[in-house]
């Protein structure tokens, strides 16, 4: 029989009483060599079978075995792999597992698994799978943490099982690959695990997030694409943003929802400005630029190029007039400097508009 004291258990505040996780769980046969004194008839030595549970052993914590009969000293250990067809109970199975400090592989296939087409668990059993991984991702977070004042933390995390992210992605996530799987399937598994995280207090990568849109857009689900960014159910990132400027021609709002992430993050302001250029808004990108008071270190010739690439000329006018303002609030005159090379710039400006040009420019 196998147990585990860490399992739950019951008590009468006195007592323990654990349950065997199976029935049967015997150790695996084996062979022993016998060394003999070499001869020229005998090549290798021999083996016998040992005697399994014999009489002569002796049993030390937590997996020690010794028989002084035959001078042995065993380390037993557990092949976990076999329990997934033993122990149909995939809670029970997976919190055993966690307590076996070499199986995330065979938590990752039991996850794996049972995804698969014929093998797929219901999205209930699912979820509490899901939770039972982030709850110990998240004791090793919080520990890890503890662990840069506190080094015996570390040993602690040792002892368990930990399935991140990263190992969800590449090892059980790509099982969505097969097409045979329906997608209202496939959509809720990867919600669970993305709510599983969130109620674990953990931010959710940028690649599960791609992994969800791509899925959405791919079914044409864009309204609740929208209400996931909208939301912010789906984590900011400059990843995402990238993904969701690259949407905008299956999805033209994806453009501004991308831009409104970027304004939510930390030090983005570079990122905006060039994605509003990318998108020939020059007016809006000075616009912003001026909000954050960052218009002194402009460089002109950046901003009348993009300008004139849009073959609008009242938008370049008003770039024009707008660095000529510029010009004369920090020297006292229009004119630019030789070292700002915007000498093409101001042949274009008056071929177009003259040298006494009398327009108003439209950018207040």
């Amino acid at each position: 029989m196998l147990y585990d004291i860490q399992m739950p258990c019951e008590s009468d505040g006195y007592v323990s009483y654990h349950s065997p996780i199976i029935s049967k769980c015997p150790i695996k046969p084996f062979m022993l060599k016998v060394p003999v004194i070499p001869s020229h008839n005998i090549v290798t030595d021999p083996e016998v079978s040992c005697e399994l549970y014999s009489p002569n052993w002796v049993v030390f914590q937590p997996n020690i075995i010794i028989d002084p009969k035959l001078g042995c000293l065993w380390h037993v250990q557990m092949n976990c792999e076999p329990l997934i067809d033993i122990i149909h109970d995939k809670g029970l199975l997976i919190d055993f597992l966690l307590l076996r400090q070499n199986s995330k592989s065979v938590i990752l296939k039991v996850c794996h698994d049972g995804l698969l087409p014929g093998e797929q668990l219901s999205i209930e059993n699912i979820s509490k799978v899901f939770d039972k991984l982030n709850a110990i991702y998240k004791q090793n977070a919080e520990k890890m943490e503890g662990s840069k004042t506190n080094i015996q933390n570390v040993s602690v995390l040792k002892s368990v099982a930990i399935v991140d992210q990263s190992d969800m992605y590449t090892h059980v996530f790509s099982v969505f690959e097969n097409d045979n799987i329906n997608y209202k399937f496939v959509f809720s598994v990867l919600l669970e695990y993305i709510r599983s995280l969130i109620q674990h207090q953990q931010f959710v990568k940028h690649y599960l997030c791609k992994l969800l849109i791509n899925i959405l857009v791919q079914h044409k689900q864009f309204y609740q694409l929208h209400q996931f960014l909208q939301y912010h159910i789906l984590s900011d990132s400059k990843q995402l943003v990238c993904l969701m400027l690259a949407l905008q021609g299956d999805y033209p709002p994806a453009y501004q929802l991308a831009l409104d992430m970027l304004k939510r993050l930390q030090n983005s302001n570079e990122e905006i400005v060039e994605v509003l250029l990318s998108q020939k808004k020059i007016l809006q990108a000075l616009s912003f630029i001026r909000s954050c008071g960052a218009i002194d270190s402009l460089s002109a010739p950046k901003y009348l190029a993009a300008a004139k690439l849009t073959e609008d000329t009242n938008i370049f006018y008003s770039v024009y007039k707008f660095f000529e303002q510029r010009n004369i609030r920090l020297r006292g005159i229009p004119d630019f400097e030789a070292g700002e090379h915007c000498e093409s710039y101001v042949k274009y400006f008056n071929s177009v508009f003259g040298t006494a040009s009398v327009l108003e420019t439209v950018l207040n």
